[in-house]
């Protein structure tokens, strides 16, 4: 995962390369394999390189084409390559061409819509020199950073915000109704290509941004997902042979690399699927694939939620023996940390709850001399998509027979009665919210909440958001869901996702074959009943697979628990969340937007019984979350004193 950063002076006036060199310098143990600052005129890039691709040895930082004409920062890798060679009319011999050259072949043929032709994970900024524009982009799903500060003098840009902190003129200043959603806030509202910080945006994915001296930057959407038209097949195995055939393409682009490949195996249908595709492309290669997994310490005393899968690891290993087994106890590192350096390389607080070990996994592949680990994200959304929403839709639409067929399948699927199923699926989604809410709350007491408060009431007042901003999010109409999360996709520019392995591992790229544009595109044209055929959820993505799949994994229908051990491992973290808080006292500016009173109560709480989703979500939420926005909060406040 390269990195860059750049600066376009807006009145005309010569960039000077000295602030990128200070920028750089905040980045560069991303890029460990070569880098370079170009500067001409009103432009200046400076590029740091990091080779995952056998083509990439051959890149330069920044890559200037032949002609000296296009200056180009790019970060990424092209999937699909052999369509790209095609729609330019170039031989299958140019494959060994780096991904930047063969993208200043797309921009000289195609200008700006050279974008409707890439595939991938990318983020760019192409200067041209006969123009004198700035030509900026992200993939679909935004899986690569670009964040950017813009006023009337300059333009700046970088991979990464820590650059832009670096740069002069830059302040430290909190984005407050950001801050708030990050906290709960539910009705706050705010641009979707905000950030932490005023005054920084990202780049959305699906997006460009063409800018030049003298005109303000213009912004275009090129890609957005779509349901529609809908996808006919005449055979319920066509759909499960094209879904195949596009797996096995997207697992073949990722693996596209002069190092050794990892994949992180769970014993979960999507990771295991993607690392048995690759484990079968390595092997007819006569390579090996290394897998990492987490499994439970010993000495973890679980109740009901142990969930332990290593039973189906295992049977994915014998069935696989060119995989080579790793295994993380999630022992490594806490759960929370309020070590000051890890902002000294990354801009915001770290968003995974679990990154106790999934960093640990990242840094196990890494030993062995990966610097590419695969993943299975996105799945359940698309190509292992459940099927949510179908019963109802067959009970709207009238289709009363096929409703009672599908329910007691689901039922003998699923291990489940069929008045359950119907209660859950049709029953409850047409029950008003506050009814839904006053039986959970009944049936469960506090145990039926999902989201708190971690906002404080008063920070809340001070935004205008009134006495209801932290309550839950609306429910999700059933019948309504795959609607929804294409608007919501299409709204926030993709899922994103990729930095989380810089964030872990700087020399680490993970690529996700299930969060290919091409499989979520044709996924969601699919009819929502070939996803539950037989009553099976995640029907067509196991059919797909059924020749590839552990029969265990296969027929698999639980759903493990990522950190099984956690409330022990927050318990360990006790003692640091209490120094914090001393620390901070009452009277901390931290507290003005964190609710210190959930922190202490749900703190408490660790001392007292109890184990299984909602303790974790608690814990997770308030304790793991909640402490380290807190933590950033406080940093961000100590480091602006200093650049004050």
């Amino acid at each position: 995962m390269s990195t860059f950063v750049g600066w376009l002076n807006l009145d005309g006036g010569p960039a000077s390369p000295e602030p990128l060199t200070r920028m750089m310098e905040r980045v560069e143990r991303f890029g460990p394999d070569g880098s370079g600052i170009w500067a001409d005129g009103p432009a200046a890039i400076g590029h740091s390189r990091l080779c995952i691709t056998p083509e990439s040895l051959k890149e330069t930082s920044p890559h200037v084409s032949r002609d000296g004409r296009l200056i180009l920062a790019y970060d990424g890798r092209l999937d699909h390559r052999e369509d790209l060679l095609a729609a330019l009319g170039l031989p299958v011999s140019e494959l060994r061409l780096p991904d930047p050259e063969l993208l200043l072949k797309a921009y000289d043929k195609w200008g700006e819509s050279c974008v409707d032709h890439l595939d991938g994970e990318f983020a760019f900024a192409l200067w041209n020199r006969e123009t004198r524009t700035l030509f900026c982009a992200k993939d679909p799903f935004g899986r690569r950073g670009f964040h950017y500060v813009a006023d009337s003098r300059r333009f700046l840009f970088a991979t990464d915000i820590s650059a832009l902190l670096a740069a002069p003129g830059v302040p430290r200043a909190l984005e407050d109704r950001n801050l708030a959603k990050a906290l709960g806030a539910r009705t706050v509202q705010s641009d979707a290509d905000s950030t932490f910080y005023q005054g920084i945006k990202r780049l959305l994915g699906g997006r460009t941004l063409s800018i030049k001296p003298g005109a303000p930057p213009h912004l275009r959407t090129y890609w957005q997902l779509s349901m529609e038209p809908e996808i006919r097949l005449g055979r319920s195995e066509e759909y499960a042979e094209a879904l195949r055939e596009m797996l096995e393409c997207a697992t073949r682009s990722a693996l596209r690399t002069h190092h050794p490949v990892a994949a992180m195996l769970s014993g979960g249908l999507d990771s295991t699927g993607v690392a048995c595709l690759a484990a079968r492309e390595l092997a007819a290669r006569g390579q090996s694939l290394i897998t990492v997994s987490n499994i439970l310490p010993k000495e973890f005393q679980g109740e009901e939620w142990t969930r332990d899968e290593s039973r189906f690891i295992q049977d994915t290993l014998n069935q696989y023996p060119n995989m080579e087994p790793h295994w993380a106890l999630g022992l490594r590192y806490p759960v929370v940390s309020f070590d000051d350096e890890y902002f000294s390389w990354h801009d915001g607080p770290d968003r995974d709850t679990k990154s106790f070990r999934t960093r640990e996994l990242f840094e196990l592949a890494a030993a062995r001399g990966a610097r590419v680990t695969l993943g299975g994200s996105g799945g359940d959304m698309a190509p292992s998509f459940r099927g949510t929403g179908y019963p109802l839709q067959l009970a709207r639409t009238g289709h009363w027979l096929n409703l009672i067929t599908q329910i007691r399948l689901q039922a003998r699927q699923r291990n489940m009665t069929a008045a359950g199923i119907f209660r859950r699926e049709v029953v409850r989604p047409l029950v008003p919210a506050w009814l839904r809410n006053w039986n959970d709350r009944l049936r469960h007491g506090d145990r039926g909440r999902s989201e708190f408060p971690l906002l404080n009431p008063e920070f809340a007042v001070r935004l205008g958001l009134g006495p209801n901003s932290t309550s839950p999010h609306a429910p999700m109409r059933h019948e309504d869901f795959r609607k929804n999360q294409v608007e919501l996709f299409n709204a926030v520019g993709g899922p994103g996702g990729a930095m989380w392995s810089r964030v872990h591992c700087p020399t680490m790229e993970s690529p996700q074959p299930l969060l290919d544009p091409r499989i979520w595109s044709w996924c969601h044209r699919v009819p929502v009943g070939e996803f539950v055929r037989d009553g099976m959820p995640r029907s067509l993505y196991r059919r797909a697979l059924q020749d590839v799949l552990p029969e265990s994994v296969l027929k698999r229908t639980s759903k493990g628990w990522f950190a099984p051990d956690y409330q022990q491992r927050i318990t360990n973290c006790r003692p640091a969340i209490e120094a914090f808080l001393e620390q901070h006292s009452r009277g901390n500016r931290v507290w003005d937007y964190v609710n210190r009173p959930l922190v202490e109560d749900t703190l408490a709480r660790l001392s007292q019984p109890g184990s299984g989703e909602w303790w974790d979500n608690r814990f997770q939420l308030v304790l793991c979350n909640g402490m380290r926005i807190a933590h950033f909060i406080s940093w961000i406040h100590r480091s602006a004193d200093v650049h004050a």
